[in-house]
């Protein structure tokens, strides 16, 4: 395998840490770009805002990752904060495509992308990568974010990881469906018949490093599994030795609370992973029960 140069973008989070620490031990050489750099020696300064990036993040680099974006679920959906959710994606996209114009050493863009592009309701349909996008906030949000993706077309190979729920051993949404339960106070979203998509850290970073060795091109869904809310929050509360007492929680409820950001909850897609199979891919957890004990360290 090849050492590359690396550089990540919105490195700073819960995939971001992981990736790094990942790509490292691969013996890649590997740096974050930040909109704070100082007295750290991997980390290059950048400011998509200002359009200031440091001359290094471009020198040589071979592989150029792009993991930044706002939570989706951190603020309620006003137009403003839709706003938000679509620039923090697009805007830095677009000026790293600006700024690796002149780069005689790119072989490869890698960006985050989401498994919930595909349209909603549907509990039957495993979407697969040329399936269309949905007509939901969400869908729109991942059109815009790869059609970005796309400028670098013309500079190198481009992929797209279109990534479902991750599950981490602390943070994301694990800890937050984790946390009622362990409170005694969990329960299904719902119906509890909404899928589910998920991929643990584990397997998600190792897709990269998959991505970069092959040197894959096109989009590619990031899903390990995917289960219904109702069978999820039972085998996760059976992981945690956890009851779940409490009855199922009002479609009614969520939608008043949430708005529409309950369509993050109260719908799901299932999508196939055979495309990323058919590239040499192998998940080590595809079935729920054992994925879990794994994350959570019960195995």
């Amino acid at each position: 395998m090849e050492k590359k140069k690396i550089v990540i973008a919105g490195g700073s989070g819960l995939v971001g840490q992981a990736l790094q620490d990942f790509l490292r031990k691969e013996g890649h050489e590997v740096y974050v770009l930040s909109r704070s750099a100082k007295d750290k020696s991997n980390f290059l300064h950048w400011n998509p805002k200002r359009k200031e990036i440091a001359p290094a993040a471009i020198e040589g680099t071979q592989v150029l990752i792009n993991l930044s974006g706002q939570g989706m679920a951190d603020e309620k959906w006003t137009p403003a904060r839709k706003k938000e959710l679509l620039e923090s994606r697009v805007l830095p996209t677009q000026f790293l495509y600006a700024s690796f114009q002149k780069s005689k050493t790119l072989e490869q863009y890698i960006s985050a992308s989401g498994i919930n592009c595909y349209p909603l309701n549907n509990y039957k349909k495993v979407y697969k990568e040329e399936d269309a996008y949905g007509d939901d906030f969400l869908s729109f949000i991942v059109k815009e974010w790869e059609k970005s993706a796309d400028l670098f077309q013309n500079l190198c190979k481009v992929v797209k990881l279109r990534i479902s729920v991750v599950l981490t051993p602390t943070g994301g949404a694990l800890e937050t469906i984790a946390k009622p339960i362990k409170m005694y106070v969990g329960s299904p979203l719902g119906s509890g018949k909404q899928w589910m998509p998920w991929i643990t850290i584990t397997d998600l970073t190792r897709m990269f490093g998959h991505a970069i060795d092959q040197q894959l091109e096109g989009a590619y869904n990031a899903i390990a599994h995917a289960d219904k809310n109702k069978t999820f929050t039972k085998k996760l509360a059976k992981t945690l030795n956890k009851p779940l007492l409490m009855p199922k929680v009002p479609s009614f409820v969520l939608k008043l609370v949430l708005g529409e950001m309950s369509t993050m909850v109260l719908e799901g897609i299932q999508a196939s992973n055979v495309k990323i199979k058919s590239t040499g891919f192998e998940f080590q957890y595809e079935a729920l029960k054992p994925a879990l004990a794994h994350v959570l360290n019960k195995a």
